[in-house]
């Protein structure tokens, strides 16, 4: 209490080491060493499906705007083929879908889609209440409403789980067609439930920010599931997933 007098529990745990990062400038640090390292990075580019064999792997590229002229995404024709010896599938909100589209890989190997939208909502008052990132219990599908300082010292809630339909879609997961907007009247269910820790928090005072997309490995009411990595082989070619590592949150 001596440390965040606006916070009501009945106990805590400290972590020194939790905090935030500019990850805007963190991701340009990483790209800039890739790049150095010989990394060739193409922009505006989508890999749309592919062929497992034995004798080797084939994906088909094309340009992301191609997509846009087929809303199935099946009709789009490859303008690129490539044979790779090793393939990351790091692709966030589209894994599982493009893994669903690799001809011969056994599906099985593949998870059942998952996708949860988080929307924050901001503290209106310039002055922090909270000099720490304040994380109350879990809740299903998340680590619930906490507390975020960003860095220049504005205060955020979030996020919330709102569970979506239609992940599969492989053209609104290829061009990322989520909807990623706050409903204004949502704040109501924000209130109660920061309240539980924050009493204090005045009516009005938050206003919507932003939200975000997250891929699970679980659904509603599924005991959380956390990382999972699996590296396959064909022949003379593997593969290892990525793109559906999650956890909590």
């Amino acid at each position: 209490m001596e440390m965040e007098p606006e916070l009501r529990c009945l106990k805590a745990l400290l972590s020194p080491s939790t905090g935030i990062v500019d990850s805007h400038s963190f991701m340009l640090s990483l790209l800039g060493d890739a790049e150095n390292l010989g990394t060739t990075i193409s922009y505006n580019t989508a890999v749309i499906g592919g062929h497992v064999g034995y004798e080797g792997l084939e994906l088909h590229i094309c340009e992301s705007k191609e997509l846009q002229n087929h809303p199935g995404g099946s009709h789009a024709s490859p303008q690129l083929v490539l044979l790779p010896k090793l393939l990351i599938d790091s692709a966030g909100l589209s894994a599982i879908p493009l893994a669903k589209r690799l001809y011969g890989l056994d599906q099985a190997f593949v998870p059942n889609p998952h996708y949860a939208r988080g929307c924050y909502f901001t503290l209106s008052q310039t002055k922090s209440p909270f000099s720490h990132l304040i994380y109350p219990l879990p809740e299903d599908g998340g680590i619930g409403v906490h507390v975020t300082i960003d860095l220049n010292g504005l205060v955020r809630f979030g996020p919330d789980v709102e569970w979506l339909d239609g992940g599969e879609d492989p053209v609104s997961c290829f061009l990322n067609r989520f909807d990623y907007s706050v409903n204004p009247t949502r704040c109501s269910v924000f209130y109660p439930v920061v309240r539980k820790y924050f009493p204090n928090l005045k009516d009005g005072s938050l206003e919507p920010g932003y939200s975000g997309i997250r891929p699970k490995l679980s659904g509603p009411g599924q005991p959380p599931s956390d990382f999972v990595i699996q590296v396959l082989f064909w022949g003379r070619i593997s593969m290892v997933f990525l793109g559906w590592l999650t956890c909590l949150e």
